[in-house]
């Protein structure tokens, strides 16, 4: 009765029913995603099981194929916002952390991948070497799309997260060039001798389109500062559209590549207004993702998949449980990651827009070139897509801290001024911080630093505290302005968790002794005050190295992960190690000194030569 409807007004008024269409689908993704917040899982999973829902299977209320060729300008033009978005968000500095790691990713996870799951299609369905291939290609990458909401839920160290981001930004647009490719050689009377320099020219014109799309985007914005915020927001998103669209002009499958570089470029410049732009750029992904993933679902019919049977089942659980870890632990050997680490990226390789679309557009192609099972490739790619979102995305947590990838947090308990302080210092130096208060107004306050997640309750409750991550936190500390607030905390966390460490404010003097007795770490604001006006007279460059204007990644501490070397054979460049503490002992640091698991190292230099030294200490902090 709904497909009726929705046919008849389509054939009395075309506009109106696209329009109808298109605001259904704004709607009811808006509701799957804040279900899907509320839920704690990736939005994905339920946005595509609203687009079956909805589709001619079930509801009928959105019917794709009556869009027509504005179905593709929908995916194409969500797809680029998407691909960009997740550029603009990738850490370059973050990237060298984990650089052998990404490069093996791509450079051989791709061609194994592509192969591996070719493979595996061929056999288990016996579909044509070419089919398979073409369906390799496709699904031998992960997706911005569906690894960035997870990393928003699950915070995993700093290594973990730069490989997961970088391999889905950067070997996204490599996977669809590597699809075209094997789709060019399938349907061109050429074949490989007329795919291969199409390659290369998809590489170089998706590349050089991008990076002239990121310059100009600097010249306007950064070097001339032409365009105030809210234009700033708009020229960034029509510079995202205009390198897709001219790099599609010149090379078809290249817009990918270029707004993934143009993103890539731009998140790493310095232009004025760029947290606007960022915060603009992810609500027009999420409104793309709703729309593409819901209308991409709703064109596949439950039949499709049906017809894949046991034997689809079978390829899509090999996908995930032996072609990505075999492929990841032969890629990442020798590289930075730890096997837990690894372990846990070679689980999590969940597929995302980019895969739906592409397959969806290559299966329309593969019709009309005369090739018979292009809906069973869209459907073995949906069956990939939806399993792998639901399954991993959902397990993600779980694994995460079962295998020990989770980053440390810094629990702080009351968002006055000085929680407000600490928590911005905190998470403008890379830590993951959870600031904790009951007063609205004040958590309000809070809601824009970096790395930093706000919990408006009351921290004296477990769950409270479990929500905050204090099972995987470093420290606890408890600044609100009631001492008595303070010990309860403290001693609250004590009793429920294992925290290493409890800090806290003692606002009176006189309350120090009582912290103390309780084996908290205690700081008095009046005491604290005297011995910073203290230093200021007698120890005034130490004090300016340490405080006011300094940069925080300038001095650091560095816990030795793995010891068993000296400070002359480390070797380490851009940086003077001031001081050794092991346990409750200061070490003056010598060249023969031996360095043990768990001493903590002060470190004075510059931002590279102290990375350089967490890396080569293993920190463990």
């Amino acid at each position: 009765m709904i497909e009726t409807f929705v046919t008849d007004l389509y054939r009395a008024n075309p506009a109106l029913a696209a329009l109808m269409m298109i605001v259904v689908v704004l709607v009811v993704g808006t509701a799957a995603q804040i279900a899907a917040e509320r839920l704690e899982i990736p939005a994905t999973g339920p946005l595509l099981l609203t687009g079956l829902l909805l589709g001619p299977a079930a509801l009928a209320l959105v019917l794709p194929e009556l869009l027509g060729p504005q179905l593709r300008v929908i995916v194409r033009a969500a797809v680029a916002v998407c691909v960009f978005e997740g550029g603009l968000l990738l850490d370059v500095h973050e990237l060298r952390r984990t650089s052998r790691a990404v490069t093996g990713l791509i450079t051989v996870g791709l061609p194994v991948t592509t192969v591996l799951a070719a493979a595996c299609a061929y056999l288990l369905l016996g579909w044509p070497l070419d089919v398979s291939l073409l369906f390799g290609a496709i699904v031998s990458v992960t997706g911005p799309t569906v690894i960035t909401p997870i990393l928003r839920k699950v915070r995993v160290n700093r290594r973990v997260r730069a490989t997961l981001e970088s391999e889905s930004v950067i070997a996204d647009p490599l996977g669809v060039i590597l699809a075209a490719v094997v789709f060019t050689a399938m349907t061109s009377p050429q074949g490989v001798a007329y795919a291969a320099p199409h390659a290369l020219q998809t590489l170089a014109a998706g590349a050089a389109i991008g990076a002239m799309a990121a310059g100009l985007v600097w010249l306007f914005a950064g070097r001339f500062q032409l365009l105030p915020a809210k234009f700033a927001r708009l020229t960034i998103l029509g510079a995202a559209l205009a390198a897709y669209t001219a790099a599609e002009l010149v090379a078809h499958e290249a817009g990918v590549l270029a707004a993934a570089v143009a993103g890539i470029i731009i998140g790493s410049l310095d232009i004025p207004h760029k947290r606007q732009v960022e915060e603009f750029k992810g609500d027009v992904a999420s409104i793309a993702i709703s729309a593409v993933f819901i209308l991409l679902a709703a064109s596949l019919e439950p039949r499709d998949l049906e017809a894949l049977g046991w034997a689809g089942l079978g390829v899509v659980v090999l996908l995930m449980f032996v072609v990505r870890p075999f492929t990841v632990f032969l890629t990442t050997f020798g590289s930075e990651l730890r096997n837990n680490e690894k372990l846990f990226v070679s689980l999590l390789g969940p597929r995302g827009i980019v895969a739906a679309s592409v397959a969806t557009f290559f299966s329309l192609e593969l019709v009309d070139a005369g090739y018979e099972g292009g809906r069973a490739l869209v459907a073995l790619v949906f069956a990939v897509v939806l399993t792998t979102v639901l399954v991993e995305g959902t397990a993600a947590g779980w694994l995460a801290r079962r295998l020990r990838v989770m980053d440390k947090v810094t629990i702080i308990v009351g968002a006055g001024e000085t929680g407000r302080l600490l928590a911005e210092g905190l998470g403008g130096a890379g830590e993951n911080v959870s600031l904790i208060d009951t007063d609205d107004a004040l958590c309000a306050l809070a809601v824009d630093a970096p790395l930093v997640r706000v919990f408006c309750a009351d921290a004296t409750d477990p769950s409270v505290l479990r929500s905050a991550g204090v099972e995987n936190a470093r420290c606890l500390v408890a600044a609100t302005p009631s001492d008595k607030v303070n010990l309860l905390v403290c001693q609250v966390a004590r009793a429920e968790f294992e925290i290493p460490r409890l800090v806290a404010r003692a606002n009176s003097a006189a309350n120090l002794k009582a912290f103390e007795a309780a084996g908290i770490e205690a700081l008095s604001p009046a005491r604290a005050n005297a011995t910073i006006l203290e230093n200021m007279v007698l120890r005034p460059n130490l004090l300016r190295l340490l405080v006011a204007g300094a940069r925080s990644d300038h001095v650091a501490e560095v816990t030795v992960g793995t010891g068993g070397t000296t400070l002359a054979n480390l070797a380490l460049r851009g940086i003077v190690v001031a001081v050794v503490r092991r346990g409750e002992r200061l070490i003056a640091p010598r060249g023969r000194t031996e360095l043990r698991t768990g001493d903590v190292l002060t470190l004075i230099g510059t931002d590279d030569g102290i990375r350089e030294a967490r890396e080569r200490l293993n920190d463990a902090g």
